[in-house]
């Protein structure tokens, strides 16, 4: 019996992150496109808002977990970069950046944003075991900033990758590589939320900041970084650190001999990457 518990507790949070995966697509995804113009068709969506794993993150055969190879900036040799620095939307020349138009939600589907979909990320991240009932959250409002579309240049990414040593080179060399050549980028994105009193004393007890206080504090996992404060009147805003990575698209390496001669600025020669070949339960298929 409890085996079976188990199992149907497995299945109604597997279907629960799945539900949660669609709704964010379908609020962001109509928000997005008309901000930036297109539907994105053949790009991967995360299922969850997320500032990593975006354009030159890179993979060994297929863009599975256990085929990566690095993240980002970890593979043109650069530890950290503050986001708000003038570098980090086109990745110190590596990308072309276009777009740049607002991202609207309607309060209706704001507050369906926050507490459907980012906060319970948020309240896992910083392990928040406590559940505020979406009645006690008497405020909601989200902010998000513009969208971009980015584009990997590929002379400089291959010359770089050339000139390197390593598993990235490695994978070049074997005719293995596949790689994040373009994604879709939203350069901000906050919540700031008023709860009852018993909620907010159980969130300062775990965020650890006084009562009646303006107060602060980061937290970060693999795929978020988080600025959390919150003022005197008990309102609490969270807000992602860097840049969120909305959707991208992977092309895999040709063989050698489909590669020469090849002198194209954009990686359409290069294949697609079948939706199988993808990370599991990160993305959706748009």
């Amino acid at each position: 019996m409890r085996q079976l518990l188990l199992l149907l507790l497995g299945f109604f949070l597997q279907g629960r992150e799945m539900a949660n995966a669609q709704n964010y697509n379908k609020l962001m995804g109509k928000a997005i496109k008309k901000s930036i113009g297109t539907d994105l068709k053949g790009y991967q969506t995360f299922s969850y808002p997320t500032d990593n794993y975006g354009l030159i993150t890179s993979f060994n055969k297929s863009a599975m977990t256990e085929n990566f190879i690095c993240d980002m900036w970890n593979c043109i040799g650069v530890d950290n970069i503050n986001s708000k620095s003038e570098n980090w939307l086109d990745m110190n020349g590596f990308a072309a950046v276009g777009g740049g138009g607002s991202i609207d939600l309607s309060e209706k589907d704001q507050r369906k944003f926050a507490l459907n979909i980012l906060l319970p990320k948020i309240y896992d991240m910083i392990g928040f075991s406590g559940k505020i009932k979406n009645d006690k959250t008497t405020q909601v409002t989200v902010t998000i900033g513009k969208g971009y579309i980015r584009m990997l240049r590929k002379k400089p990414i291959l010359d770089y990758i050339k000139s390197s040593s390593g598993p990235l080179k490695n994978a070049y060399d074997n005719n293995n590589l596949v790689i994040i050549v373009a994604d879709c980028v939203i350069d901000g994105l906050s919540v700031a939320i008023q709860v009852d009193k018993k909620d907010s004393l159980a969130l300062e007890s775990k965020l650890q900041i006084p009562a009646n206080t303006v107060a602060g504090k980061i937290f970060s996992d693999a795929s978020l970084s988080l600025a959390i404060t919150k003022d005197v009147s008990g309102k609490y805003t969270f807000k992602v650190s860097h840049p969120v990575i909305y959707a991208r698209l992977a092309k895999k390496q040709p063989i050698s001999e489909e590669l020469e001669g090849d002198t194209s600025i954009t990686f359409d020669k290069w294949l697609d990457v079948n939706e199988n070949e993808y990370l599991n339960h990160t993305v959706q298929k748009k």
